[in-house]
């Protein structure tokens, strides 16, 4: 059932079925009327989207979103303030990126350019000719005794190239680098234009005479393929680049957004609600992660819009620097780290508009939010096409007796040292989340309404049942990540994500209701020794594998997955599909 035939009368009879937490608990009623029927998330989101935009971490417009967010959660009657968790002795801001190609032919372009990087003076033109595969200073300066010029190359995040362009650029000589996207290595070949630009924060703590003025411009796939030729066929190309990024002196203060809704009897222990404010510069960051953002915008409204007083805080966090590497949250838990063990649990949306269909804790996390559980599936089924579990619910609480903190990822991994219970949601729809990534494409639209309607009331639901509790929740059965073997940390995630199953090493544990395990008839004890033909004997070697994209993905995008596994002492193959491409940071 979705939202739009979820009618009032289907809605008042669901809340009356025979549950013990309803009965105990009339605010679960208060909370699902807020979120279903009252819900304003959208209103968040096109506000965040269309108004404000994107929020790269330092920029004006993560300045404009911070405010706008505060006085929102103060307008809720929460105790909201800026968190000051560093500075960088700049800013940088991007404005309009223009191209066109002159000459062999005419052709408007469409460009973007990696953050921190260096500007056009208005409309410049422009040869273009190959980079060299080896730069010094006589093969540059041979490059432009010609007159200045662009060229044509890739750079990498890594490369050194910058440092030796860099004094080209000031002089004069060198007008910009121009690249395909494809080259940078950074797109996903399911959407062939798709254009991904990040960008170097380091330059954000440079002295201002030493800040990055290299023009740095990526052109879309199917345009670049057509200069390529015309350079292929010894055509002279000229080109006109308009890119208007801009500097400001700093210090820039850098903020989180915090807010309370204060506890009644343990003020001082927190349930933690949260995703990151802060975007890349591409479009308008609404799925990485506007969506994060305006759930817990909207979950903050739907508890104290509905009255409740929790036992303890419910804290909303909108986080920045997520995106250069969890700064904000790490400095959050660094600056707090001998308060946390107040805090009982962590829940972060960053993986997109889908619906939160899920959550994976230890058993006895597990026992304690049976409740939570219960609430949500009471909510409306966020899509009818998606099957329920074997008892009718949609929503499920995975256990085990241990469950490794993530390592890394987003911000719950912050967390993860000092052995918070803290969680990202596993997510079920219709998007598929590369599409939008890092991209062009991260725009308003991608956004689904129903979605966003199901996510914010589930996480409110959550954080609501856990603030009631009599005590926190258990640290038992949490392990710290580590990057390194087990078949747990970053390696086991893979793992069950890639199966939709639990694993110890190889050994499948645990099937899910839904995945490659159960739909390919993997099965407890099953023991993976081959993915795609290549032997594999550790969880290591399956992300290995899937570094490869040969090893994952046949012509033309295929998912199929061909796994060997060893079952009660002889190997057989189970053939399936692979999940549709998850997150990469």
């Amino acid at each position: 059932m979705n939202f739009s035939t979820f009618t009032t009368g289907t809605f008042v009879a669901s809340l009356f079925v025979s549950t013990a937490l309803q009965a105990q608990d009339p605010a679960i009623k208060r909370i699902i009327e807020q979120g279903i029927e009252k819900s304003q998330v959208m209103a968040f989101q096109d506000h965040l989207c269309n108004t404000i935009g994107q929020r790269l971490t330092g920029s004006a417009g993560y300045d404009r979103a911070a405010k706008w967010a505060r006085e929102e959660f103060e307008k809720m009657g929460l105790e909201a303030r800026l968190d000051p968790w560093g500075s960088w002795k700049m800013a940088w801001d991007r404005g309009q990126w223009q191209g066109r190609v002159l000459e062999p032919f005419e052709m408007e372009l469409q460009v973007a350019t990696p953050a921190w990087t260096g500007a056009t003076r208005g409309q410049v033109k422009g040869r273009l000719i190959r980079m060299p595969a080896d730069l010094d200073a006589k093969v540059l300066d041979g490059l432009f005794a010609d007159g200045p010029a662009y060229l044509w190359g890739t750079i990498s995040r890594r490369s050194n190239k910058p440092a030796l362009l860099e004094p080209y650029q000031r002089s004069g000589k060198l007008l910009g680098v121009v690249m395909s996207a494809k080259s940078t290595g950074l797109g996903d070949r399911s959407y062939p234009n798709q254009i991904r630009v990040f960008g170097d924060s380091s330059v954000a703590r440079r002295q201002w005479d030493n800040r990055a003025q290299l023009v740095q411009a990526v052109v879309r796939n199917d345009q670049a393929e057509k200069i390529e030729a015309a350079l292929a066929d010894g055509k002279a190309v000229k080109i006109q680049l308009e890119i208007r990024n801009r500097y400001r002196k700093g210090p820039v203060t850098l903020n989180n957004v915090v807010a309370d809704l204060k506890g009644t009897e343990f003020p001082d222990e927190h349930v933690i609600i949260c995703g990151h404010l802060d975007s890349w510069h591409q479009a308008a960051g609404a799925t990485d992660n506007g969506t994060g953002s305006c759930s817990t915008l909207e979950a903050a409204r739907i508890l104290s819009s509905a009255g409740v007083k929790p036992r303890r805080t419910i804290r909303f966090i909108l986080w920045s620097g997520e995106e250069q590497g969890l700064l904000g949250s790490r400095a959050y838990v660094q600056r707090n780290r001998s308060a946390m063990d107040k805090v009982s649990a962590v829940f972060n949306h960053d993986n997109g508009t889908n619906w939160a269909s899920s959550v994976t804790v230890t058993d006895k996390i597990a026992a304690l939010i049976a409740g939570a559980a219960d609430a949500i599936n009471m909510l409306p089924k966020p899509d009818p096409k998606h099957e329920t579990n074997e008892d009718g619910k949609f929503f499920r609480i995975n256990s085990r007796p241990e469950v490794r903190l993530s390592s890394g990822g987003s911000d719950h991994a912050s967390f993860a040292p000092a052995l918070v219970p803290a969680f990202g949601w596993r997510l079920t729809g219709k998007l598929r989340y590369g599409y939008g990534w890092h991209s062009q494409w991260d725009t308003y639209d991608l956004v689904v309404p129903e979605y966003q309607r199901h996510n914010a009331t589930t996480f409110a639901l959550m954080a609501y049942t856990i603030a009631q509790l009599d005590q926190k929740l258990p640290r038992e059965g949490l392990v710290k990540s580590s990057r390194r073997g087990g078949g747990r940390g970053q390696a086991g995630a893979v793992l069950g994500y890639l199966f939709g199953a639990d694993f110890k090493g190889l050994q499948v544990t645990k099937v899910n209701d839904s995945g490659f395990a159960k739909n390919a008839g993997m099965k407890i004890g099953d023991v993976i020794t081959a993915l795609n033909g290549k032997a594999v004997k550790s969880p290591a070697d399956i992300t290995s594998a899937l570094r490869n994209r040969s090893g994952n993905r046949g012509k033309g995008g295929s998912r199929k997955m061909s796994v060997k596994v060893k079952r009660d002492g002889k190997e057989q193959v189970l053939e399936g599909e692979r999940p549709r491409s998850r997150r990469r940071r």
